[in-house]
């Protein structure tokens, strides 16, 4: 992993919004935990790239999970998100001090390689995937869509 940070690094893309190698790792560990595939991965990249030019908060629910131990199975309540820890960054602006996961060479190439998008904000599909947006607004409208699939799906099939 180390070599390939060290080759992605040297043909990294221009004008990104960190320093250090150390920094890409931290940023590619998030971008690890938000998405599963290649696509959806440089996407998220894109997006939080897009959040730290803008001084925005990063907003990710795995940072906040690595801060307090939490079950990746269990919801974060609204007391989770409030909890100061290092890693959480809806409580911390830029990036949190220390990778969260040990990321996939995908995610470092994201990190390192983000797509070109004006994006600014993600959340999961239900299905898998993720929605992204622009504004506010739009993200809202996912966020409602997601709880209802995912409302749907605790329903389970009628008999």
């Amino acid at each position: 992993m180390q070599m390939q940070l060290i080759e992605s690094w040297a043909s990294r893309q221009s004008d990104l919004p960190y320093e250090t190698q150390e920094e890409a790792l931290i940023l590619a560990s998030i971008i690890e935990k938000e998405a599963a595939s290649k696509t959806d991965r440089r996407l998220v990249a894109a997006v939080l790239i897009n959040r730290l030019r803008r001084g925005m908060r990063l907003q990710s629910d795995p940072t906040v999970r690595y801060g307090i131990n939490v079950s990746t199975t269990g919801p974060i309540s609204k007391a989770d998100l409030r909890r100061k820890t290092s890693w959480n960054t809806y409580m911390v602006t830029g990036l949190p001090k220390t990778p969260i996961c040990n990321p996939s060479l995908d995610a470092i190439d994201a990190a390192l390689n983000p797509a070109e998008s004006d994006f600014l904000y993600f959340v999961s599909d239900g299905f898998g995937g993720l929605r992204f947006a622009k504004t506010l607004d739009a993200h809202n409208k996912n966020v409602r869509l997601f709880r209802l699939i995912r409302q749907q799906k605790s329903k389970g099939p009628k008999p």
